[in-house]
């Protein structure tokens, strides 16, 4: 908020500096949507912790829910010059689930996998699909988490590197996301060698 209002106060002064104005604009953008993703993850800690979060069930294709998450980070991926490899199925996998917390949870945990990384490194996703489960694997060879943190990395408000944005609340939501669907939410983690993480979903019988 405090750059949002420095930045509108700035360009109201200045506004016949072309590049300022561009400039200020860029960071009013991507101020209010990181503000918007803190009040959706606050609201979301709201109802994890009063007990109300809960499911919207319906017959789902992972495959294509997966898929359209990954074109989102396909231009981010080029942009940050972090190579994105897929593997994903191109035949589609049914399952009981609630596409839009998943989708959430798999946005969480490649935007984390982009955060802590580094230029030229790699982020690849995989989906397995075995007879009764699905399992998609999120691994990266960023920073990595140390083990001390990796046990809170779930925690609330827990942040294992400071110097990186984000409000300490994902991981917990996408826990609690994953439980829900009866799922199993999994991290491991080397630093100085990147971090993999593995959700695994039943299948429908």
């Amino acid at each position: 908020l405090t750059a949002i209002k420095g930045w509108g106060e700035t360009i109201k002064d200045t506004q016949n500096d072309k590049e300022l104005l561009n400039k200020g604009l860029d960071v009013i953008v991507n101020e209010s949507e990181r503000l918007t993703d803190l009040v959706e993850d606050l609201l979301d800690f709201s109802r994890m912790e009063s007990g109300r979060m809960s499911l919207n069930l319906s017959q789902i294709d992972i495959v294509k829910e997966l898929s359209e998450v990954l074109k989102v980070f396909e231009s981010r991926s080029e942009r940050e010059n972090i190579e994105l490899i897929t593997e994903i199925p191109k035949n589609g996998i049914i399952l009981r689930g609630d596409k839009n917390r998943l989708k959430q949870s798999f946005v969480n945990i490649i935007d984390n996998a982009f955060k802590y990384n580094s230029k030229n490194g790699h982020v690849k996703v995989s989906l397995k699909a075995e007879s009764k489960q699905v399992k998609i694997i999120v691994a990266d060879n960023g920073c990595g988490i140390s083990k001390n943190d990796l046990p809170r990395i779930r925690e609330k408000f827990y942040k294992a590197n400071n110097s990186v944005r984000g409000s300490g609340i994902g991981l917990a939501v996408t826990d609690e996301i994953i439980k829900l669907h009866n799922g199993d939410f999994i991290i491991d983690s080397e630093i100085g060698k990147g971090t993999t993480v593995t959700i695994t979903l039943p299948r429908n019988k």
